[in-house]
């Protein structure tokens, strides 16, 4: 990546939608056991794998060095950044370790854009929502349905990999995996019994979102002209 001490977030972002979640998507293909996230540390690049909690053998952390994961070969899969961690570690999710998984918050919204547009980088992943403010003009591959039997608002994510991931806006009941959105833009984390402190959450906020839109459908009323994909609290970050 970098030499240490040299590079910020918004590089680590960056390498990560260019090549990174790729290469991390190799380290699980090297395992016996599903890894359920990764840190990725900002100053260094070192990478921390978390497996599934209760995988058994072998779900202990695992610590590499970004130079040493695999060369990029393949899709990032359902690899997401959420956001970045209180120890200044980037943190990033595989959802399809999560067959259920809610976001929560004033604006939960503004992160499930983020995941979606992340998600849409592979090219085998097609996105069904119930839900206005989440939907975009994607083609085929992001639709906005009605959802038989879903009175909440979802995200279903298909992969060509079955099961499917459902991502919850405020669930009514919290399952063990679920991103609780502070009102700061901070937030935590919870995989099973693993559990993360975010200082930035990564979202999309609504004038990104609008120019994402404007730039497939044509002007929206009102829309300002800053765009690119954001962290609250603090200026957007851009790729």
């Amino acid at each position: 990546m970098s030499e240490p001490g040299a590079v910020t977030v918004a590089d680590t972002v960056r390498w990560l939608h260019e090549e990174g979640l790729v290469r991390l998507a190799g380290v699980a293909d090297g395992r016996t056991g599903p890894i359920a996230a990764y840190t990725v540390e900002v100053a260094t690049g070192m990478v921390s794998a978390h497996p599934v909690t209760g995988a058994g053998l072998g779900s202990d952390v695992t610590t590499l060095a970004a130079d040493d994961l695999p060369f990029p070969s393949g899709t990032p899969k359902r690899l997401v950044i959420a956001g970045v961690t209180a120890a200044e570690s980037v943190l990033v999710l595989d959802l399809s370790c999560s067959l259920a998984i809610s976001i929560n918050g004033d604006r939960p919204e503004t992160a499930a854009r983020s995941w979606a547009m992340q998600l849409l980088l592979n090219p085998d992943v097609t996105l069904t929502t119930n839900s206005a403010a989440v939907a975009i003009k994607a083609g085929s591959r992001f639709r906005q349905s009605f959802i038989p039997g879903s009175g909440a608002t979802i995200i279903q994510i298909d992969d060509k990999n079955p099961p499917i991931t459902t991502v919850t806006l405020n669930a009514s009941i919290d399952g063990p995996d679920h991103l609780d959105i502070t009102s700061d833009g901070g937030g935590e984390m919870y995989l099973g019994a693993r559990f993360w402190q975010l200082r930035q959450v990564m979202i999309i906020d609504d004038d990104a979102w609008a120019a994402l839109d404007e730039r497939l459908t044509g002007p929206r009323p009102g829309a300002s002209q800053d765009s690119g994909f954001g962290m609250e609290p603090g200026p957007a970050v851009r790729f």
